[in-house]
């Protein structure tokens, strides 16, 4: 029988088709990440007073930040899995992929810290005072999803650093789908 492997070998073939291939999900995936803020504004501008439209709007600021942050380390996973893979290194490739997951946990305690200075951060953004409390809301709902923002990123760049960059795509599709 044949064996299922998700590993794709982006070193062979055409160079063009190689980077189309795993680029343009690559790109549609970060650029559905971003709709989340803007349909988070969409939905409360439909519904709620300017404080609550305030509150979204320096909400998505701060998670944008922190989503960016995440992003970046997680891009630096991708890189080393893929140079491992590449080498056909499989001791290092889950040696970075055990490193990976790590970052998770950091994740966890540095969403319980956002959320230990809460009120700080929102004084730094220079929130109005009537859209306080709102943004105190948004952000603690938000600061909590940070983990879940964390799982997707790294489970994400596991996939692409072994070639898989469709797979995250679809992932987060759904989730933009479901919010």
């Amino acid at each position: 029988g044949r064996k299922f492997t998700m590993e794709k070998n982006l070193t062979t073939g055409s160079v063009l088709k190689s980077i189309l291939y795993f680029s343009l999900p690559y790109l549609l995936s970060y650029f559905l990440q971003t709709l989340y803020g803007m349909a988070d504004l969409f939905i409360i501008g439909q519904f709620e007073d300017i404080s609550s439209i305030t509150a979204v709007s320096i909400g998505s600021q701060v998670m944008h930040m922190i989503t960016v942050m995440i992003v970046g380390l997680a891009m630096g996973a991708t890189v080393n899995i893929g140079q491992a893979i590449g080498a056909g290194n499989k001791k290092k490739a889950a040696k970075d992929i055990g490193n990976t997951v790590t970052l998770f946990m950091l994740a966890i305690v540095g969403a319980a810290g956002l959320l230990f200075f809460i009120k700080p951060i929102v004084g730094m953004m220079s929130t109005p005072q009537e859209a306080v409390h709102e943004t105190v809301i948004y952000l603690t709902i938000c600061f909590l999803g940070i983990p879940f923002i964390t799982a997707y990123n790294i489970i994400s760049s596991i996939f692409r650093g072994i070639g898989d960059s469709k797979s995250p795509m679809y992932f987060i599709a759904a989730a933009c789908a479901i919010n």
